[in-house]
């Protein structure tokens, strides 16, 4: 299908089950941590104002917020629910984060007509349907909470099912308040807004929560800015002769920007909100739309990470990953992200790290070629082989497989390490102004399997897909991608010029994924 032609459907028509639904309630800020919260608010609302006693209950991750009411008051707790005019709909079996939405909107009913499916039930899921203006995201029960009937056994509340903390508790406990980041992992103490009325069991900090800051770290490049392109032909003339840059090295397509970034912070206030702080390294560039007096967002010059700033400037993401650990304040865990990485769906910090600090990565299918490095012609391959070459010298053992273009988890005191103990590869891959064949992979692959070695590092797994915008078959991937949502992770790479209806369409496409501003942009 040509691209203008379906540029035109995105924009003029979208998958059935993503139309709003009527009941929908239109949010500016519409994301899954806004839904969750404005639903698990109502409910206690509703529930405190006919007094019908509840607490709320540490999920299992994966789910939504949960809200424990005794079985005996179950008759109280339907009415209090289906009392007023509010949007609430409900579902006897409670769904899980995916699944099918199309069967899960279809089996919502409005309370005040599902008292059927409310007389037995153990777990009934709450929602309320919320959209974007845009009408291009929508929220439902996948978002919503979960109600819980909990059976009473002499002097103890039976739970329905498993949570997080614990099977029963006394009928006639305690009731505190607790923090909201004990009921929804999307939220991290730092960012509390809100406490609910709980049970004491389920206030303990246990032995995998995460506890610890998260920062992210991007690195940036607005390959349209004359004065950079001036730097960087004015190194181009000056690199040795002797150098051989690969094509792939120096390629437009490797430096050009298409607001990427914009969008990749959105996708990581909406689907990542627990993230503590963010830092976009540049050569001394600062994105137009980008509100640099938020305090959640840094935006750190080269020159202030760099060992020896001498070496500038550099055109080598290789050189300038080398350095991100340097950042003064940056948190002893980070996540790394190029800014064509999305996330495309909630996560949680458990996805990159344990609750003791170890971190996750993603490996590959794809292989790091066998073969000498200044014979290979993609430096990111050359860097595979060179990372290979120096765990094997390290440990006898040998990496083959790439890792996945997705957030990279890291820890700042393993970088140090790192750089100690490979300080003349970190030294000379620092002082690269392009890419080359000597270059290592510092943190898109060498920290992850050094600590992996050294028994830092653990490999996860992540819905993932990768998008090439030069490709004629992308066009009808992004499509399929808007209308199911069905990755964790994507990343929208180039390996060509692109042409302007293709920029067109990718503009098109992230508008309607991530409709929601994040609060770094200036209005």
């Amino acid at each position: 299908m040509p691209v203008v032609t379906l540029y035109r459907r995105l924009q003029g028509r979208l998958p059935s089950w993503e139309t709003t639904p009527r009941s929908a309630l239109i949010r500016e800020d519409a994301s899954p941590l806004q839904a969750q919260r404005e639903t698990l608010d109502l409910v206690c609302a509703l529930l405190s104002g006919a007094s019908v006693p509840y607490f709320c209950v540490r999920p299992l991750p994966g789910r939504p917020p949960a809200v424990a009411v005794p079985e005996d008051e179950r008759t109280r707790a339907i009415a209090a629910l289906a009392r007023g005019g509010h949007p609430l709909v409900a579902a006897r079996q409670p769904y899980g984060r995916q699944g099918a939405r199309r069967a899960e909107a279809g089996r919502m009913r409005p309370l005040r007509r599902a008292a059927a499916i409310l007389e037995d039930a153990r777990v009934v899921r709450l929602a309320m349907f919320f959209a974007s203006p845009s009408r291009t995201l929508t929220l439902g029960p996948e978002h919503g909470c979960d109600l819980e009937f909990w059976s009473r056994e002499g002097d103890l509340l039976i739970a329905p099912r498993p949570n997080h903390a614990c099977d029963a508790v006394p009928v006639d406990g305690e009731v505190v308040d607790g923090g909201e980041e004990l009921f929804n992992p999307l939220v991290t103490p730092a960012q509390r807004m809100r406490a609910y009325p709980t049970r004491p069991e389920f206030t303990r900090r246990l032995v995998d929560d995460i506890a610890f800051p998260i920062d992210a770290v991007y690195t940036w490049v607005d390959g349209d800015d004359p004065a950079w392109r001036a730097r960087r032909d004015r190194a181009l003339r000056s690199s040795r002769p002797d150098l051989r840059l690969s094509e792939l090295a120096t390629t437009e397509a490797r430096f050009t920007s298409r607001d990427e970034l914009r969008f990749s912070l959105r996708s990581l206030t909406m689907y990542a909100p627990w993230i503590n702080r963010v830092w976009i390294v540049t050569d001394g560039q600062t994105p137009r739309w980008l509100d640099t007096t938020h305090p959640m967002v840094t935006v750190v010059h080269h020159k202030e990470i760099f060992r020896d700033p001498s070496v500038l400037p550099v055109f080598n993401s290789h050189a300038i990953e080398t350095q991100l650990h340097h950042i003064e304040g940056l948190s002893e865990h980070f996540l790394y992200l190029n800014d064509d990485f999305f996330l495309g769906r909630p996560l949680l910090p458990r996805t990159f790290f344990e609750g003791n600090g170890i971190t996750r990565f993603f490996p590959s299918t794809v292989h790091v070629p066998f073969g000498a490095p200044e014979l290979e012609d993609s430096p990111v391959h050359a860097a595979g082989m060179n990372n290979r070459r120096m765990l094997e010298d390290l440990s006898g053992r040998t990496l083959t497989q790439k890792l996945k273009h997705v957030p990279y988890a890291l820890r700042r005191s393993l970088m140090y390490e790192l750089e100690q103990r490979f300080a003349a590869e970190f030294d000379a891959t620092s002082r690269s102004a392009f890419r080359t064949s000597s270059d290592i992979s510092a943190v898109s692959s060498l920290a992850h399997y050094y600590g992996y070695l050294s028994g830092r590092a653990v490999p996860g797994s992540v819905e993932y897909t990768y998008v090439d915008l030069s490709l004629r078959k992308t066009p009808g991937k992004l499509r399929r991608m808007l209308a199911a949502r069905r990755h964790d992770v994507f990343c929208l790479n180039d390996t060509a010029p692109t042409t302007p209806e293709q920029d067109a369409l990718l503009a098109r496409f992230l508008e309607a994924y991530f409709p929601t501003p994040s609060p770094f942009e200036l209005t």
